[in-house]
């Protein structure tokens, strides 16, 4: 009996000051000082950076949950509750279920993103998390994954001292360093590796146009591309007829390159010759010439990366690899080739990735403007699904939903020539949804509730204040 009254004092003394009016200060308090912090850090930064840094700390969750504890002793220490508490109980009640599903949503949910060609179908969803992955091959052809790792290397940023390995069967591929806010600048130079491709380095020319580009092949042999939008331009051996559009192709030979010129009519006889550095090559496209600039039989091509104290547009992520004495770094997103005498190993550092387990296919792209400038003013994709019937228009204003996800459309991109070639869709997963939405509803029925009683012994007072006049 005296350790149940002891029991029974200890527990009182506690709700009573879990369920203070000095702990919800404290609680509220603590709250709107970290929420200050993290609007702070997303205007210097980003979001992204202000989850991390604030959002999804131990920090925030420490003081959501003293948050709910306040919320639950309030309403303990009320107990046994009368008519003139269940207001306050449903309000409370409301915001503790629009906390669990919020923990649903952030333990649970799914946030990504897509993005496909007009044309063309995807299934994958990228995620904002970030993965290392490495392939190896020892044909030159097929390829097999024998890394994969999920990495967070803004909160565990590698070191030389402790690094990020990468085990191969040539021995380790090292992750020493890492940059958050890169700047990227491509570097091509020559290579000594004879399985390298060639490298090309031409300016494209006329009163209007001044531009320099490289084409680079990944490996020997392999075409490589470039698209100037009314003229396509390639690395690599030309076709023996017209396909229907203005293209020039330069082809490696043993000694010097060869041109070929095409055009979009096809009856139109094309052009071919021999061509070396510095020489230039008139089209008949435009007006455009052509010229080589610089001349790689075997090269590489790599990034070299500023780092910059805050994010820009033109920023990324970037890691810092070593491999046999070796230095290469890589961009978020991109992709790396290391050579070894037997093989050779593909390590990519990207956002994760996964599969919705059916295609969508981006079959048209609208978009409007506003009167009389080349502005957006709405713009919607029209997809094809397996299992829907007909298109399916995903507008701003207008979600698709399937299979537990929800499409929303989110932004899209142009191509060279100003016009959108790609859309990208925002993915969605939220498995707290019921619950926000029933927290919201008990939370408003609450508040309601609680203008009505007070609004009805107000009336009474008032009654009982004429009664006695």
């Amino acid at each position: 009996m005296a350790f149940s009254t002891a029991f029974k004092t200890t527990f009182d003394k506690t709700t009573k000051l879990l369920g203070s009016l000095k702990f919800a200060v404290f609680t509220i308090s603590s709250l709107s000082v970290l929420i200050a912090i993290g609007t702070f850090v997303e205007a210097e930064y980003n979001s992204e950076v202000a989850m991390k840094w604030v959002y999804k700390t131990p920090w925030m969750f420490a003081v959501m949950g003293l948050l709910a504890v306040n919320l639950t002793a309030v309403m303990v220490d009320r107990w046994p509750w009368k008519r003139k508490h269940i207001s306050f109980v449903m309000a409370h009640i409301g915001i503790l279920v629009l906390l669990w599903g919020s923990v649903l949503t952030m333990k649970y949910g799914l946030d990504g993103t897509m993005a496909f060609d007009i044309g063309r179908g995807n299934r994958y969803v990228r995620l904002p998390e970030t993965e290392v992955t490495v392939w190896s091959s020892f044909d030159g052809d097929r390829y097999s994954k024998v890394f994969e790792k999920e990495v967070d290397f803004f909160l565990h940023r590698p070191t030389s001292v402790e690094p990020v390995r990468l085990p191969i069967l040539e021995g380790e591929i090292k992750i020493s360093d890492y940059q958050p806010f890169a700047l990227p600048s491509k570097v091509v130079e020559a290579a000594k590796d004879p399985r390298a491709g060639a490298a090309l380095r031409f300016q494209i020319q006329n009163s209007r146009v001044n531009v320099n580009e490289w084409m680079v092949q990944k490996r020997q042999g392999e075409m490589a591309h470039h698209n100037f939008g009314p003229a396509q331009f390639h690395l690599g051996p030309a076709p023996k007829a017209s396909q229907g559009a203005n293209e020039l192709y330069v082809e490696p030979l043993a000694k010097g390159l060869r041109y070929t010129v095409l055009y979009k009519d096809a009856k139109r006889a094309p052009l071919s010759g021999l061509i070396q550095e510095g020489q230039v090559i008139r089209t008949g496209w435009m007006d455009l010439e052509f010229r080589v600039l610089r001349y790689l039989p075997q090269a590489n091509e790599r990034w070299e990366f500023k780092s910059l104290p805050r994010p820009t547009p033109l920023t990324t992520s970037a890691v810092k690899l070593e491999f046999k004495g070796q230095n290469y770094w890589v961009a978020l997103d991109d992709v790396i080739k290391v050579f070894t005498e037997t093989g050779v190993y593909i390590v990519a550092y990207s956002h994760r990735r996964i599969d919705m387990g059916f295609d969508m296919k981006l079959t048209d792209f609208q978009m409007g403007l506003y009167p009389g400038t080349n502005r957006a003013a709405s713009y919607q994709s029209v997809v094809e699904v397996p299992g829907l019937a007909g298109s399916h228009v995903i507008s701003m204003n207008e979600p698709l939903k399937h299979k537990g996800l929800t499409f929303y459309q989110a932004s899209f991109q142009n191509g060279e020539d100003g016009k959108p070639t790609t859309s990208v869709l925002s993915v969605n997963y939220d498995p707290g949804r019921p619950l926000k939405y029933l927290g919201s509803l008990i939370l408003t029925l609450g508040i309601v509730l609680l203008f009505y009683d007070r609004r009805k012994a107000a009336s009474a007072a008032a009654r009982k204040m004429n009664a006695k006049v």
